[in-house]
């Protein structure tokens, strides 16, 4: 039977240098932090359709400058700002102001992801901004929220993970010892946030003509993520509740003759496939395994008794036979060889390009297939301060004032 494909091929995806066609269109939004929350978030808006103009300071954003780089951009970079536009300006000096607020005053959208109290001491903040535009959307993303002990502090991803409940949760089976998920697992889960608000704002304000300020926190966003599955065990509150397992004590992933295997069974049916591939069907009326709500009780239980088995097939002859009883399995695939999987080929979900000063490289298309409103790769992320004079001439800035600006090191890049 074939199967119709829905993924967005490269042809569509890229884009360079074309109009925009995505949902978003017509929205201009201002990104003004850094690092991944805010970043990520204005990378998906940008993708599809939006006008993001990144605001960086003389020194740019630090994520240009983090772990693999080439070119004099990094690799982390590349992936998170690309179909944006770069500008640069020093906001300790009066002309930058001036600049950024003639630049928020054209936007719909003002983001920024700094500490509580940072942007208010600027004079940048909500109640600033819609003196300019009172039908702003202002979104103010905080790693705990405006108040409570720890609103001040300096936050990392791996401080919400911690705070969260993720790193205990992701915690060596055998030594216990916790675990942070080896991914700005917080950042990106808050941006994917920031994204879904951000939207449904825009429609609210199409609709009531209303702007708003919407305030984010990682650690809320970690926790509505991160709850329903590995929090279980403790939403259930008072006597009465059956116990039973948590995802996060499974262990799904298994030992093969030459590598690794993910074999997960969640129905009596699945089940009962896994256990009569690996040869041992007398498990299906094991007490400990018959129903759905026995292996949740005993879940840890599970890895023990089946882990053996796996070892004597490799893992290709293993999804054979796991994909043949309708069980299902999956590789665990290596990084270096995660873009050669067949699935991942097939789907076209990788894209392979030519970014002007790295080179060659690779990143995953928009996640999300829009029809008639195809988001695209329209701009590769840009240099520092690489769109400053256009964005400037766009909003009127004649050449003396550009000219001046540059000399007051108010902007950089014009």
């Amino acid at each position: 039977m074939n199967q119709e494909k829905h993924d967005t091929p490269p042809s569509t995806w890229m884009a360079l240098g074309s109009a925009p066609t995505g949902p978003l269109t017509g929205y201009r939004i201002l990104e003004f932090g850094a690092n991944f929350t805010g970043p990520v978030a204005g990378m998906l808006l940008a993708d599809q359709g939006a006008d993001v103009i990144k605001i960086e300071p003389p020194a740019g954003d630090q994520m240009r400058y983090q772990a693999s780089a080439r070119g004099g951009v990094s690799a982390i970079f590349i992936s998170v700002n690309r179909n944006k536009r770069s500008v640069v300006l020093d906001i300790k000096k009066p002309g930058a102001i001036d600049a950024f607020n003639r630049i928020a005053r054209t936007c719909d959208v003002v983001l920024q992801n700094f500490r509580p109290g940072v942007v208010e001491n600027l004079k940048l903040g909500y109640e600033d901004i819609r003196k300019l535009r009172d039908d702003i959307i202002y979104v103010s993303i905080s790693g705990f929220g405006n108040h409570g002990p720890y609103s001040k502090q300096r936050v990392y991803d791996t401080v919400i993970q911690g705070v969260a409940g993720v790193a205990s949760s992701q915690r060596d089976p055998d030594t216990l010892i916790p675990a942070p998920v080896r991914s700005a697992l917080a950042d990106k889960v808050t941006a994917y946030t920031v994204a879904q608000a951000i939207t449904a704002a825009l429609l609210s304000r199409e609709r009531t003509g209303k702007g708003q300020h919407l305030h984010i926190n990682m650690l809320g966003a970690m926790l509505s993520f991160w709850w329903p599955d590995v929090m279980s065990k403790h939403t259930l509150l008072g006597a009465g509740a059956s116990p039973a397992g948590s995802v996060a004590d499974g262990r799904p992933i298994y030992q093969t003759r030459d590598g690794y295997i993910i074999a997960v069974c969640v129905s009596d049916a699945e089940w009962k496939g896994l256990v009569e591939a690996l040869g041992k069907p007398e498990l299906i009326e094991d007490p400990r395994f018959r129903t759905q709500r026995d292996r949740g009780e005993h879940i840890a239980e599970q890895h023990e008794v089946l882990k053996d088995a796996f070892q004597w097939r490799s893992t290709e002859e293993w999804l054979n036979i796991l994909r043949g009883l309708d069980a299902v399995s999956a590789p665990v695939n290596t990084l270096d060889k995660l873009c050669d999987d067949p699935q991942i080929r097939a789907s076209e979900v990788i894209w392979q390009g030519e970014h002007p000063s790295a080179g060659t490289y690779r990143q995953p298309v928009h996640p999300i297939t829009f029809a008639e409103t195809p988001a695209q790769l329209r701009r590769h992320a840009p240099a520092l301060g690489e769109n400053t004079r256009e964005v400037l001439l766009e909003l009127g800035f004649d050449a003396e004032e550009i000219a001046r600006l540059s000399e007051q090191g108010a902007v950089i890049g014009a």
